[in-house]
Parts: C-alpha cells; structure tokens; sequence
C-alpha cells in the first residue's frame, strides 16, 4: 500500500467477502485484521483482485522480523543523477545565452535525449507508480500511485508532444518542455518514500526488542539424561530444559533444580534479579544470571508470556482509534476530489491564460502537492510508536481506542488492596471472645480458609503455620463474595468473615474492634455453628509509591476515589495516609461496576484500577480498564491496560504517555490536513511550482513519521 487511499481500497476489497467483519488495515504496519467465516485464501484473493498483494501472518513464527525494503533507496539512487542531468539540460539555457544559442541548431536532438533519459526515469526508477495506478484503475478507485502516475505523465507526454510537433511559433513550442519537472518529481518522490520507508522501520523498534528477548533454541535433557540443542519450536510441553548460566530462559516453566538468581526486568521492570528455587516459576524471555538449572516447560509457543506480549503489543499497533477512521472516510473521496480540481485548473488557466504549458504544469503541480501519504500516515505511526514505547516501559496496550481512552480519563477508582497497599498481609492479633483459646480459633479459620487464594486468607493460613498449628481438612467451602467463607471442619460449621456478621451490643467488643479498625487493620470474626469464637485482625500496608502515584494523578486533574470491600475505620485510615478523600467501603464486588456507572452517569471519563476477581466487572464497565499483572488471569484478560509488574507509577506513567502520543498524533493531523487545503489552491493559482510541490510532498511524509518518533522521547 502506498497512502491512505489505498487502506480504503483493500478494506472494500475484505469487507466484499461474505462472512467478513470488523475490517481493520494499517497503513504503517502494512497488515490487515478482520473475523471471517470465509477461507484466508478467499481473502487473499479478494485483496489480490483489487490490485494488491498479501500473505498471511504466521502466527507461531514469533521470530518474525519485518523486513527494511531498500528498493526505494536503489531506484532513487539510479534516478537522482539523471534526473539532475535533464535539469541542467533543461534550465541550463535558460540561464546561459550561449549555451541557448549553441543547443538551437540541435533543439530537436536536445530534446529527444531528455525524452529517453527521463523515460529511464518514469518508467524504471518510478515503474512502481505506474503500475500501481493502473491496477487502482482496473479496480476503478484512484489513489497516491494515480496522482503520481497522471502527474508526471502529463507533464512527459505534453514535452514529448512539444518535441515532436511543436513549432515556432506555434500555441506549443519546441522550448515547451518539461521533462525536468516529471523526472525530478520521480527522483524527489522516491526520496521521499524512502526516507518514509527508514522512518516506519524505526518505528517498529518496540516489536523488533521484543523480538529479540526471544532464544532462538533451547537445551532440551532427553531420557537418558543426554543435553541435546533443539530449535525453540520443537520444544514441547513437559519438556526437561537445561537453562546455563547468563543464557535467556527459552519458554515459560517451572525450576525442577537449581537456586538462581534471574532477570525478570523485561517483564516486571525491576532491575534487581529475583531469587528463584525449585517450585517457583520462570518466563521465557528472561535471563540466567548466575548458575545452571533445569525446568521443566509448562507454556510453549504462543503461549509463553513473551509470545503474547508480542501479539498484544503487534495488535495494538494495528488498531484504529475513532479518529482515524474518520481520516479513513476521508481519504476514500479526496483523491477523486483532488482530480477533478487538477481538471478544473488545467481548463481554468487555458481559459484565462491560454497558454496550454502553464496550464499542464499548474495541473501537475495540483496533483503532486495533494498527495494522502501524510493523512494516511499521521495516526497509525502514532499509534505504532506510542504502543511500542508502553511496551518498554512495562505497559501494554490493548487497542488504539484504549490509547485515546487514557488521555479522556478525569476520574480513577483505585481497589485498596493489592492495588494501593502491598497486599501481604499479616495477622497482628488474636482475641477470644469465649472459652475458645487462641490457637483453636486459628486452627478453625485457617481450616477453611485454605482453600481461598484471597490475601487475608493466606495471611491467616501463613500465621496459623507459623504458629506450627495442625490444620485440618475442611468439606463443603463457599465464599459468599465480600461477606466471608464458610466450611465443615471436625463436623462444626465454621465462618470466618467481616464484622459486619456479627450481631452483638457488647461494647467492649465494639471498642476492641474500632481500635483496630483505626489502626489501618482489618478485623475478621470466626464463628463456629453461628456463634461468635474470636477476632483475628489482619494489617496490610500502602505501597512505597502509592502516595506519590496519588498526588501524580491530582497533579494531571483525575479525581482519585478508593473503592473497597474492607471496613469503614481501615479504608478511611489507609485513605488518610495517601491523601484521597473519597472513599467507597465495604463494596461488594458486583457494586464495584455500579459505582463506576454512578461516576459515568455524571457524565465522567471513568478509569478502574485493580488486580483481583472481584474486580473484573468493574474493569469491564469502566471507560479503561487498567490491571495489575501480579493479579489474576481473569483481571488482566478484563483490562484494556495491563501494567507489567505492580508499579503503580505505570499507571500514571500509562495515562501521560496516551496524553503525549494523543497530542502529537493531532499534531500530525493538522499539518497533513493545513498542508493539502493550503497547497492544493496554490498549486492551482500557479504559486507552486511541480518541483517545488513534490518535495514539498515528500517532505511531509516524512515529518509527520518523525514527529511520531518524538514520543520515543516521553
């Protein structure tokens, strides 16, 4: 593809396939997305028949790069000289009395060698325009290769029409021509697009690091014990893998032997190497840097981390935003529009003017200055370098829509913990309120609390075994979502949840938990057959960053509000000690989504921000969803961002990047949209000269490709 006009071109030609939605194709990344019922090679065919050529992506080829096309580079190199040659040939007399007078006799001669050198010019160095505005012709659209093609070709045939049957004289002389204007508009053209080109691939350096996080094999141990090297592909899952020292771990597993020190700084950010033992997790991609282990692969292929990272990070860039589809809708008209004005100024200036040169070159230069490169470059380069850039700084973006969503974003809801505080909790008290002491009040909740992944419950169960307690088994466990957890252990009915199940007027035992409460604690109540046994209060603590991440976000005018299922006293502590002032407590999870919809029925941007089950209806209903990828599957799978890590500056990090890609992305649109309306009316009115036009118009490419490189910089 070659402009904006050639994105409508095969998005009519997939959309034409019965069974074919959601049609989106990227001008920068040059791929095309959509759901289809139909055969690939039925698509193929569809964009083959409108004039295109496409391949499938191979997903499993995760090794992929896109190659650096260095054929722009080669023609223009071979256009660049000659075309400087009919130049000196053709403006050379006009300048040089004598040179004029010596080449008279020859005018003849002198023009026919500029005819052959500039058809070298057109019809190789520019064979690609040619050809590709007559395949946009047998599939009756026009795009930038037309304006291009129609252009230069004008302005070869008139000269050559000039040269043959012009005379003294006559309305056309043998000194009307200009082959200087289409051979130099070819050479500037293709350095235009080869600087475009250079441009694009630069962009593309998120994808190409990521890729290069990827080994290319791995050291698989066989049954005999024997170390062999296999290719990364044909490692399977339940493979036995030898990682060496300071070698990348080659798919995601578990260490089977070995106590490491590994480099998880690509995925989590942290520049400290994390200890590692046998039982706990590695991910593909990441680095060995100590002594030798082995492990043993659970996710290959695809589905390593890193493989779908890839892929979120080549999605993202591929989407549109809202406002690009609109520059879609646009371009698909503007260079018919741009003919008929190129027509109508050929005739306007033989009407007033009647000289038939000027007229041809004011309509060349028309066509030349409205080329659609820079409008259809303008959003997916943006786009492209800003999803590249989050992926580096640990922060993936699910679409395009959810780049411009961040930047929209005047209100957050925070989740308390895991989210604001460090989510390892830890048991700081333990009160009777029977005959029941207190290692069997321990003994019972940590009975049915085991088999619950929920913080406060490991922070019982992890104290209980501290404690040496034996924990028995328990049968028939529910959660009942934001109240607690019920069980049978040793025939008993025991419950273990919040305070708010606990139905008494004692006032010592209100004091006792109102004085936890205030300390930033979390007060359980255990209960056996529905009466009450004790109290277990269970403290966490506010990350290091989270209080700077707070005043970051009022800094950038968002509203911060805590939603939590914890207790009034403990959200209001912990709430008091980052600064927010509104706060929503004791919130189910299935409230969690009301309360976004309260915020967006006033009419507000809403951002969700958590890292849990309970969270994911929030995240859903929420204009941007953001999950914490310490958290669950689930969460990360209902979030439109997902922060690598637990860093919550990334969060703040994520919405200035989405302000800054936003603003440069307008940026380009402004001046590719300022640069057509003002040039095409001068090039009309014979204020732009051809020449002046084509570099004009490479020139604009190209800026509006580097200025998307700037957000490299944020």
């Amino acid at each position: 593809m070659t402009c904006a006009s050639c994105v409508a071109g095969v998005e009519r030609a997939i959309k034409k396939v019965n069974g074919t939605k959601d049609v989106s194709v990227n001008l920068a990344t040059e791929e095309a997305t959509f759901q289809s019922d139909a055969d690939i090679e039925k698509i193929i065919d569809a964009i083959e028949n409108a004039g295109f050529e496409a391949s499938p992506i191979i997903e499993d080829k995760t090794d992929e790069r896109v190659p650096f096309s260095t054929s722009f580079k080669t023609k223009f190199l071979i256009a660049l000289p000659l075309a400087f040659v009919v130049f000196l040939m053709d403006m050379g007399p006009m300048f040089i009395e004598s040179w004029h007078h010596a080449i008279h006799p020859y005018l003849f001669e002198w023009n026919l060698a500029m005819l052959a050198i500039t058809a070298v010019i057109l019809f190789y160095a520019g064979s690609s325009f040619f050809s590709g505005a007559w395949k946009s012709l047998k599939r009756k659209s026009a795009d930038m290769n037309t304006l291009v093609a129609v252009g230069t070709g004008s302005a070869f045939l008139f000269s050559g029409y000039a040269t043959f049957f012009g005379t003294e004289g006559g309305l056309v002389t043998p000194m009307d021509v200009y082959f200087d204007t289409a051979a130099v508009i070819i050479a500037l053209i293709l350095l235009g697009k080869w600087m475009e080109e250079r441009a694009k691939y630069k962009s593309r350096d998120a994808i190409s690091g990521l890729l290069d996080l990827t080994p290319q094999q791995a050291n698989k141990i066989n049954e005999k014990g024997e170390t062999q090297t296999i290719p990364l592909s044909e490692v399977q899952q339940g493979d036995i893998l030898l990682v060496k020292a300071f070698e990348q771990v080659p798919v995601d597993g578990i260490i089977e032997e070995g106590i490491v020190s590994v480099d998880e700084s690509m995925m989590t950010g942290e520049s400290v190497p994390a200890d590692k033992k046998p039982g706990d997790s590695v991910t593909g991609g990441t680095r060995n840097t100590n002594v030798s282990f082995t492990m043993k692969a659970t996710r290959v292929g695809k589905e390593t981390a890193l493989a779908r990272l890839i892929e979120t990070v080549r999605q993202a860039q591929g989407s549109k935003p809202p406002i690009q589809r609109l520059v879609d809708k646009v371009s698909a008209v503007f260079v018919p529009i741009v003919i008929v004005i190129a027509l109508l100024a050929l005739v306007g200036w033989m009407l007033v003017d009647g000289d038939p040169a000027k007229a041809i070159v004011n309509m060349v230069a028309v066509l030349i200055i409205a080329c659609p490169c820079a409008l259809g470059l303008a959003t997916p380069t943006g786009i492209m370098v800003g999803s590249g850039r989050a992926a580096e700084k640990g922060i993936l973006i699910k679409d395009a829509v959810s780049l411009e969503e961040a930047k929209k974003v005047d209100v957050i809801l925070l989740d308390k913990t895991g989210t604001l505080t460090t989510g390892e909790m830890k048991v700081s008290g333990v009160f009777e309120l029977g005959d029941v002491n207190e290692d069997e009040i321990l003994q019972k909740a940590a009975a049915v609390e085991q088999q619950s992944d929920h913080p406060l419950a490991k922070a019982v169960v992890g104290f209980a075994q501290t404690k040496n307690i034996n924990i028995p088994e328990s049968t028939n466990v529910q959660t009942e979502a934001g109240v607690g957890v019920t069980g049978t252990v040793e025939g008993s009915r025991v419950k273990i949840g919040s305070v708010t199940m606990l139905d008494t007027s004692d006032e010592k035992i209100q004091k006792l938990i109102e004085d936890e409460q205030s300390k930033g604690a979390t007060v359980l109540v255990v209960m056996i057959d529905e009466s009450p046994i004790g109290l277990i209060s269970v403290s966490d603590t506010p990350r290091e960053e989270a209080k700077k991440f707070v005043e970051e976000l009022k800094e950038m005018n968002i509203q911060t509000v805590m939603v939590t299922g914890d207790q009034e006293r403990t959200a209001r502590y912990i709430a008091s000690q980052l600064g927010i002032v509104d706060v929503r407590f004791e919130v189910k999870p299935d409230e969690k989504a009301a309360i976004v919809k309260s915020y967006q029925d006033k009419g507000k941007r809403v951002a969700m921000v958590g890292d849990g089950i309970n969270d994911a209806a929030a995240l859903v209903q929420a204009d941007l969803g953001i999950a914490l990828s310490s958290g669950t599957d689930l969460a990360v799978s209902s979030s439109d961002i997902t922060i690598l890590g637990d860093d919550l500056g990334r969060v703040a990090e994520a919405i200035r990047l989405s302000r800054g890609s936003l603003r440069i992305i307008r940026q380009n649109l402004f001046w590719a949209f300022i640069y057509n309306t003002v040039g095409v009316p001068l090039a009309a009115f014979g204020i732009l000269s051809p020449m002046f036009a084509a570099a004009a118009m490479a020139l604009s490419s190209v800026s509006v490709v580097s200025n998307s490189l700037r957000i490299r910089g944020l």
